[in-house]
């Protein structure tokens, strides 16, 4: 799930039996010639080809090549026997088919029992970039092989950094694979051995054991994640993670994946500290919330259609304590591992690990021709040990597009129905209906308005009330006027640039004017929000600057242009006309006006960005709270931002900064840091180096938080899967 690739670390053996197969069946298919009769010939050529009667047999010699499409064999010399269906080639055997290649000394074959062997064989499989070796190869069988002393790598050349040797090997296709005596070499020297291995012998996803995945804590001591991966069916597998830590104890890890259509799929992890060793020293350090046990975490995602074109989307988070995902956040699955592959996967995120109510949820939804209907189930898990979250069990919503009524007049609508309960505290349900009516108009090419009327219809029924105040039944009618005006006014520069050509400047003034009317509110339960009375100018400023570019030529030399918002500048404000009116007590100010905000954005470049968005306060005469992000990337590879934000009144401020540089198409170095300002603190720090070679990848990094530091050195090979 973090990106490893799924094979087995018996795929060495799995994948010597595929490429003996696609290379014994391309043999079969040249020589038998009854079986092709009617279809392509075969193409000989030699420097002699004789033909014995007496023996029925063929003989060419001389830099042979036998061809039909895409099949090329090439030797020194061959014989097919008609009568015995032997053939025989010997001497710098070439075969090639499709970018596959097969090379030997000495080839004999037996036609009719589907039998034969090479001698010095060597394939390579293009499309997943395997050799195989062998001093023998025999095929023993219609499905059977036997290697002897044979070798598998991924990389290319001679002398290899990387391979596998085995004494012995002998294999059934879509059955299993016994191997004598294998070794695991680096640079010729032996790593791992095994004397004997069963492992099963299919072409497609085989179960096996990953690569593991060792470490060092400061904290938690040495670290070793063993994964071991089940493939299930063709559409699922389930992988375990058994993860030891010398000081914490040992973790059981659980990982279900299922994908039986793009929009049927889903991802359920489950990971559980049995004993935590270090809980009671944790807490006495002040470092936890308390002396911690029994330690887990529940999470997942699915995506699910079912009948009659309805959609089901399911998140999971239970999480067993509120500093799980901060103290474990360095182990496989993490939280920011499992945020990116949720977003890649679901394009729905997890909640971060200061979020001490997780939800879970499971919703349909199911489109209706410009209606939508979407209904379920949300449950909160409290990790903080409270027990007040309002849980909505069940929610319905029914809404609309915006539907045309007559001429410009238009309708759309809201509705909702939740049944809020909670183990403590008030519960009831509540039913919204809001349906608004608008009507846009444009005068000319000059203003654009659109004035709308809505209303707040709410029915409400209480139970477990926690105040005679509130009513046991109830509802609410809370109208709302809106006018939206605005324009455009817009002037094109011409520029004498190499690729861009012109630049594009709106300004968009935009006044927003917001009613709703006082309304008696008394009597609502906890779960009802009071919709306060609004009488509200908002005003917007918008500078937008659009380049246009020459990307090249078109077919009949003309120029082809893309386009690009070089930068986009808005500031906005609110008035309050019932705050301006306010009555005040003695020494008490009016303060109508709400912070100014902006947002700027700049992208000069392609590949760079600069945003910033900022809140000051007109009375304080100071800033609220501001954020600047700057990032940039390029064609290599490399990229780097750096974030900084700091908020009420600068009580805080932190900055964040990643940089992954790509020194060499081979090397490439990263950097990491979250930092506090204020409290003059290193929160992150992690610092990497990554070598990839050909066939195979090395990446160490050194991680430090508040409370540990982390050393790790990972390695990928092309073939067998990655360790992160």
């Amino acid at each position: 799930m973090t990106g490893i690739r799924r094979s087995s670390i018996f795929i060495l053996f799995l994948t010597i039996l595929f490429m003996i197969t696609a290379a014994w069946g391309a043999e079969k298919d040249f020589l038998s010639s009854g079986a092709d009769s009617g279809q392509e010939p075969w193409d000989i050529e030699a420097q002699e080809l004789t033909y014995n009667k007496e023996t029925d047999t063929y003989t060419a010699k001389g830099e042979v090549v036998i061809k039909k499409g895409e099949r090329v064999l090439q030797c020194d010399w061959a014989t097919v026997n008609r009568k015995t269906m032997i053939a025989r080639a010997v001497g710098n055997i070439r075969f090639s088919s499709g970018g596959d290649q097969l090379q030997g000394e000495e080839m004999t074959v037996d036609l009719d029992k589907q039998t034969g062997e090479i001698k010095k064989g060597r394939l390579f499989l293009k499309q997943n970039h395997f050799y195989v070796t062998g001093e023998e190869i025999h095929k023993t069988g219609e499905s059977t092989y036997r290697v002897v002393n044979g070798t598998f790598t991924s990389c290319d050349g001679e002398k290899v950094p990387w391979e596998i040797r085995a004494k012995e090997l002998t294999v059934t296709v879509e059955g299993y694979g016994q191997v004598w005596h294998s070794s695991f070499r680096v640079k010729d020297l032996p790593v791992l051995y095994f004397p004997y291995m069963v492992f099963p012998a299919k072409t497609k996803r085989q179960s096996g054991l990953l690569i593991p995945e060792p470490g060092y804590s400061t904290r938690d001591g040495a670290l070793l994640n063993l994964p071991v991966y089940f493939v299930l069916s063709d559409q699922t597998d389930l992988t375990f993670y058994e993860q030891v830590m010398s000081r914490r104890g040992f973790m059981q890890g659980t990982e279900f994946r299922y994908v039986l259509s793009p929009q049927s799929k889903g991802t359920l992890l489950f990971d559980y500290l049995f004993k935590d060793l270090l809980g009671r020293e944790e807490y006495e350090k002040g470092h936890i919330a308390e002396p911690y046990e029994r330690r887990y975490w529940f999470r997942g995602k699915i995506n699910q259609r079912l009948p009659f074109q309805t959609d089901l989307k399911l998140d999971l988070d239970w999480v067993s304590d509120r500093d799980y995902l901060k103290e474990f956040r360095g182990l496989s699955n993490n939280l920011n591992d499992n945020r990116t592959y949720f977003l890649k996967e679901f394009s729905r995120d997890v909640d971060g690990e200061t979020v001490l109510t997780r939800k879970n949820a499971a919703v349909f939804t199911k489109g209706l021709g410009p209606y939508q209907f979407t209904g379920g189930f949300i449950y909160y898990r409290e990790v903080d040990g409270t027990e007040d979250s309002l849980h909505q069990l069940p929610f319905l919503r029914f809404d609309s597009v915006k539907q045309a009524l007559w001429k410009n007049l238009y309708l759309q609508w809201y509705s909702s129905y939740n049944h809020y309960w909670r183990k403590e505290g008030e519960q009831g349900q509540v039913l919204d209906l809001d349906p608004t009516l608008s009507l846009p108009l444009r005068w000319k090419n000059y203003l654009k308005m659109e004035g709308s009327l809505g209303v707040t219809e709410t029915l409400f029924q209480v139970k477990e009330k926690e105040s005679d105040a509130v009513k046991d039944t109830g509802s609410r009618t809370v109208p709302r006027v809106r006018l939206d005006l605005s324009t455009d006014i817009q002037r094109v520069f011409q520029v004498s640039g190499k690729e861009l050509q012109k630049v594009k400047h709106t300004i968009r003034p935009q006044i927003i004017y917001n009613y709703v009317p006082e309304v008696q509110q008394e009597g609502l339960p906890s779960f009802v929000s009071a919709l306060n009375k609004q009488n509200t100018l908002t005003y917007y400023l918008t500078n937008t600057f659009t380049g246009k570019f020459v990307i090249g030529k078109g077919k009949n030399g003309e120029n082809l242009f893309s386009y690009r918002d070089l930068a986009q500048i808005r500031f906005y404000q609110t008035y309050d006309i019932n705050e301006a009116g306010r009555e005040t007590a003695p020494g008490e100010s009016r303060r109508p006006f709400s912070n100014l905000y902006g947002e700027v954005e700049f992208r000069p470049l392609s590949r760079l960005t600069w945003r910033s968005t900022l809140s000051w306060s007109p009375y304080e005469k100071e800033m609220a709270s501001q954020s600047h992000y700057l990032s940039y990337w390029d064609k290599k590879g490399s990229s780097a931002y750096v974030e900084y934000f700091s908020g009420a009144g600068n009580t805080y401020r932190q900055i964040n900064a990643n940089l992954l540089w790509k020194i060499h198409p081979a090397w490439s170095a990263d950097f990491l840091t979250r930092y506090s300002l204020d409290q003059k603190q290193n929160y992150e720090t992690k610092v990497g180096l990554s070598y990839t070679h050909q066939c195979y990848g090395i990446r160490a990094y050194y991680a430090t938080t508040l409370d540990d530091r982390k050393f790790i050195v990972s390695v990928s090979l092309k073939g067998l899967g990655e360790l992160f």
